[in-house]
């Protein structure tokens, strides 16, 4: 294992750059202090806010509890001062004998004026007294109603069956609620009783509440984003909330026991607060979604991540200027040397530094200045040596074809052909003024065409005639450089070995050129007696193959001279059929007179 890890150490040590090292070095002195400090911190903190969230909501839950509790007592507080007035129960009971209408009417007024006595209180919107029918007023609908009312009303039936003091109602549970009130106001039920029975109601009170009133007191427990807070009756489920309650956050109550103090439980991923609401058969109940709580430890967290990311971006960039800094000129050097990989002998300017990286920049200038002018001697004699390749490959040309022309002539001295004698040597002197060239290695495509067609007439007087030449290159390609003597070896080959090999011992010889690119095509093709793709192969591989021995005249030739000149890249390639024919592609760069001025010069 230890030397698994030195070795991976040493693998890091020896192939990062010097950059990336101080870079690594410096953010990880930096960062990873920095990282572990918050790894820890950011648990701790988060621990320490749900805490504190939770201790905030608990509290404000007390609070707001505090706060409910005192004005539901003050509004059944307030009712006590109707039912609890002998004022009250006398009136109904007088009003039950009395005969006379004025009478009756100076008690409803005084009820009337009892009840809007209490309407004074902030909490309490209205306050309606249900009567005995026979009353004059029992129909009044708006401070009094028929107490026959209060018998078809789940709200007074439950008030009586359980003998409650005080039974808070919604509007769907009473009796005599005009419908437009019924989603505005909850009511606090009492029972009038006879005060010769105390067993037996004479009549009901009713005091409405507003509920966003008591809704707006509930929606101050609320101190965690998403949490809700309602009043919850264990036989009518929610009464009252600050938003909307699912179904599934009121079930885990049923099975809770509620005493005079808060219930503090988590179920279902929530955290719930309970206690049950004096004066009241209610609970309030705050619920506290606890992802919400650990989500402000998560964002908090968070921050302290991307504090630490921008720490570390400006670490980083601090590092790479430092880095830079130091590995700049080393990254000079090393970008140079690349270069010289490359054949580009470029100095450094001079540095003023002292230090190792100096002396390296100084020793480079030094070793450059060397190399260079070893390449420029060197050049120098490539140079020469290319030139007397170049004027050997062409001489064995020359002598070679002279040869067979004298031969030629010889063969027609020796029968007396005088006239075509002396057009041979006329047509021997042009090409020869062509072959010359002023001492040109390079002339123009019209130049080259006119010495093989010179050749091609010789041949032609040897031969009887019975050659076919042709020529399909477009005028506007006549300027263009080719090096000379490059067509007449691939013609006489085509003669040689193409058309004298066929029985009839004539054909057809046609040269063509077109463009390629940014370079020239040009084709010499005959209909001799063509090769079989083994010949044709080897013939090819002699322009791709070095060779032992250098003696071949022709198309190799041809192919190394074409290769001094422009590179391996162009020369020429045979194609072949037996008994169809030959033709040989030759690849040159496209240069012409226009472009480069003046021909080369040998």
């Amino acid at each position: 294992m230890k030397s698994i890890v030195i070795k991976i150490y040493k693998g890091w040590l020896y192939n990062t750059k010097l950059k990336h090292k101080i870079l690594l070095t410096y953010l990880a002195l930096i960062i990873l202090p920095l990282g572990i400090f918050q790894y820890v911190a950011s648990d701790k903190i988060a621990d320490l806010i749900v805490d504190q969230i939770t201790y905030s909501a608990e509290q404000s839950f007390d609070q707001t509890y505090s706060y409910f509790s005192y004005r539901v007592e003050r509004i059944a507080k307030t009712t006590d001062m109707l039912v609890t007035n002998p004022a009250v129960s006398n009136s109904i009971q007088k009003l039950k004998t009395i005969q006379n209408i004025n009478n009756e009417l100076q008690e409803y007024d005084e009820l009337k004026r009892l009840m809007i006595s209490i309407r004074d209180n902030l909490d309490i919107a209205g306050v309606v007294m249900y009567v005995p029918d026979t009353f004059l007023f029992a129909r009044e609908m708006e401070n009094f109603l028929p107490i026959s009312l209060a018998d078809h009303s789940p709200c007074f039936q439950r008030l009586i069956e359980e003998k409650q003091k005080y039974m808070w109602c919604t509007a769907d549970t009473l009796a005599g609620y005009s419908p437009s009130d019924d989603a505005s106001f909850i009511s606090v039920a009492r029972n009038i009783m006879d005060p010769n029975d105390y067993q037996s109601p004479i009549g009901h009170l009713r005091v409405d509440v507003e509920k966003e009133k008591l809704r707006m007191i509930l929606n101050k427990a609320n101190v965690v984003k998403n949490s809700v807070t309602f009043l919850h009756d264990s036989t009518m489920g929610v009464i009252l909330a600050s938003d909307s309650v699912p179904v599934d956050l009121v079930q885990p109550l049923d099975n809770i026991q509620l005493r005079d103090e808060t219930k503090i439980f988590t179920t279902n991923g929530n955290y719930y607060s309970a206690r049950p609401v004096p004066y009241s058969k209610w609970s309030m109940v705050t619920v506290i979604p606890l992802d919400e709580v650990v989500k402000q430890g998560f964002q908090l967290r968070n921050q302290l991540y991307l504090l630490l990311i921008v720490i570390a971006a400006a670490a980083y960039f601090l590092a790479y200027l430092l880095a830079i800094s130091i590995t700049r000129r080393i990254s000079r050097l090393t970008r140079r040397i690349r270069e010289v990989e490359v054949g580009n002998m470029l100095p450094l300017s001079p540095i003023d530094g002292r230090d190792e990286v100096g002396e390296l920049i100084r020793t480079y200038n030094f070793m450059i200045k060397k190399i260079s002018a070893m390449n420029e001697q060197q050049f120098q004699l490539g140079q020469e040596r290319k030139s007397a390749e170049l004027k050997a490959l062409q001489s064995q040309i020359n002598p070679h074809f002279l040869y067979n022309t004298l031969d030629l002539i010889n063969w027609m001295a020796t029968r007396g052909m005088n006239n075509e004698i002396r057009n041979v040597v006329k047509t021997l002197s042009r090409f020869y003024r062509v072959s010359l060239s002023n001492g040109r290695d390079i002339i123009t495509l019209r130049e080259e065409l006119d010495h093989v067609s010179f050749y091609v007439q010789i041949q032609n007087i040897r031969y009887d005639y019975e050659i076919e030449f042709l020529v399909n290159v477009p005028e506007d390609m006549f300027n263009y450089f080719i090096p000379k003597i490059t067509l007449q070896p691939l013609v006489e080959n085509a003669i040689a070995h193409g058309i004298l090999g066929r029985e009839s011992r004539k054909g057809t010889i046609e040269i063509t050129a077109a463009r390629a690119g940014h370079d020239i095509l040009i084709t010499v093709s005959d209909n001799g007696i063509g090769m079989g793709a083994d010949q044709l192969a080897k013939l090819n591989d002699q322009f791709t193959k070095p060779v032992v021995r250098d003696d071949s005249y022709g198309s190799r030739n041809v192919d190394m001279r074409i290769r001094h000149y422009f590179g391996n890249k162009y020369g020429l390639t045979y194609h072949s059929m037996e008994d169809k024919g030959t033709s040989v592609d030759i690849l040159i760069p496209a240069e012409d007179v226009h472009r480069n001025g003046v021909l080369g010069e040998s």
